[in-house]
């Protein structure tokens, strides 16, 4: 997997890279992958665990996928497809839809972060990806609306259903 560097040998990192290495088509790195970014990143995560190296793991997982991708995919996949073998134009097009389907600002964000999860690249082309993203981006502050920032922080904690937790300082 590469040169380590002494200060980010973990046993958590080496745990990961084991099962990075024995990852060996597309398909399944694939599913591994978005596994992991839903399991792992976006305030929405299923656990904090990896709270310290899950970039790191990513990153490594990222790298896999485009190696496996190279090695058994045509080029002409490699700009036009998903690594679930998904029409790249098509992808675009329900997911945009999906956002101009959301009802409100929250579920707009959920959306976008979904769409990140499932085809950041590897999994997408990034020339599809970036449009895509950018695409869904702009619907989101349209839903947002230049009212906003203006909602006072109370207010949007409110709307959000935000317990905020208060520490007591240690005697």
């Amino acid at each position: 997997m590469g040169k380590k560097e002494p200060i980010h040998d973990n046993a958590t990192r080496a745990t990961w890279e084991d099962k990075i290495s024995k990852l060996t088509s597309v398909d399944a790195a694939t599913k591994f992958i978005q596994d992991f970014r839903l399991a792992y990143s976006s305030p929405w995560r299923k656990s904090y665990a990896l709270d310290t190296d899950y970039q790191y793991i990513e990153r490594k997982i990222e790298e896999k996928l485009s190696q496996l991708k190279v090695a058994h995919l045509p080029v002409s996949a490699l700009m036009t497809k998903t690594s679930a073998g998904e029409d790249a134009a098509a992808v675009e097009a329900t997911w945009i839809g999906k956002m101009k389907a959301a009802k409100n600002k929250y579920d707009a964000e959920r959306i976008h972060v979904e769409f990140r999860q499932l085809y950041k690249p590897p999994v997408m082309p990034v020339n599809v990806f970036l449009r895509t993203d950018a695409a869904l981006g702009a619907l989101l502050m349209e839903l947002r609306n230049t009212d906003y920032y203006a909602t006072p922080l109370e207010g949007l904690r409110k709307e959000r259903g935000v317990k905020v937790l208060h520490l007591q300082k240690a005697s």
